[in-house]
This record gives structure tokens, sequence and C-alpha cells, in this order.
């Protein structure tokens, strides 16, 4: 039989702070610690009034190569799904751009006057909920349900804005249109 541990302050507060972000097998790993022991360790915590828990909440959520932030949907692009919206409004803006050099100057200074007070509605961000007083897996999992509503609302406001910036691109090319076509006929 091995001899009991002793446990330090600096023990329990390690385990406490690790708890809960890797699976149980893999914490026992790297804390060097027996089944036994880690059951000890967290009993102890518990005594002493700290909310632990070995429970590991497995993220879902896979990283976007483009912003980096953790995502729900990964496209067949590899890409979520606001960083697919921002190169889709960033294509119909250069769009757009590229049909006010076709306008005359005053329906582009019309235009710039008028579509610069327009803005897209944009609904309240998510609030992310409180996690005091949370164990590691509530807090895991209550910050992937923040990102996911997160990536959501971004995707709802891009989605907002690409609509606009087509509605836009389309008023812009039926007054280049008519331009176009006033001069074949002249």
């Amino acid at each position: 039989m091995t001899n009991p541990r002793t446990w330090t302050t600096g023990d329990l507060k390690k385990v406490a702070e690790l708890a809960g972000t890797m699976p149980e097998r893999e914490l026992r790993r790297r804390l060097k610690l027996s089944k036994n022991q880690l059951h000890y360790a967290v009993t102890r915590l518990k005594s002493l009034g700290v909310n632990v828990t070995t429970r590991y909440y497995e993220p879902r959520l896979g990283t976007c190569p483009v912003c980096g932030c953790r995502r729900a949907t990964l496209e067949e692009h590899g890409i979520c799904e606001p960083c697919r919206l921002k190169r889709q409004l960033a294509e119909i803006e250069w769009r757009i751009s590229d049909l006010m050099a076709r306008l005359t100057p005053e329906q582009r200074a019309v235009y710039e006057k008028s579509e610069a007070q327009r803005e897209s509605r944009a609904d309240p961000m998510p609030k992310p909920r409180p996690t005091d007083g949370l164990d590691g897996y509530e807090r895991a999992k209550a910050s992937e349900e923040h990102d996911a509503a997160m990536e959501a609302w971004a995707a709802a406001y891009l989605k907002r804005r690409v609509k606009a910036a087509q509605k836009r691109k389309e008023r812009i090319q039926e007054k280049v249109n008519e331009n176009d076509n006033r001069r074949k006929r002249a």
C-alpha cells in the first residue's frame, strides 16, 4: 500500500483550476493522480466551499480559419457564415463602387447624399450568461452557447446588410442602364 498523499493548498488549487477543462482521464494523467486521489481532492475542495466538478464539456463548435472565432456552422468553403457574408458584402460593395464611377456626377451626388442616411437595423447583441458560481462544465457550456448565439446574431445582421447592398446595387445598375440607353439613342 502506498503512503497517503499530503495535499497542499497549491495542489488543491491546481485541481480546482483544471477540473472540468479536460476529460477526467486526461486530468488524472496530467496531475499524476489516481482515481481515488482525484476523488478525494474534489471532495476536499467541495467541503471548503469550492464549486468544482470533473465533468467535462466536449466542445461542439469549430474554429473558423478566417476570423479565429468558435463557430457552429463552417460552410463547404471551410469558413463560418459571418465570414462568408462579409466576403459577399465586400464583393457587392466593390461592384457598387465600379457602377458609381459610371454615373454622372449629379447622379452620384444624389445617390451618396440619400444612401449615406440609410443604415441596416441591428438586433440587440446577445448577453453572456453570468458564470459566477458555475463549475467548469457549466461555464464551458455557457460560453459555447454564447458563442453560437453571437454567430447567429452576426449572421442575421450581415444578411440584412447584404440584402440592403444588393438593393443599392440594383438601383445603381438601373441608373447606369438608363444612362447607357440614352447614350446609344443620342
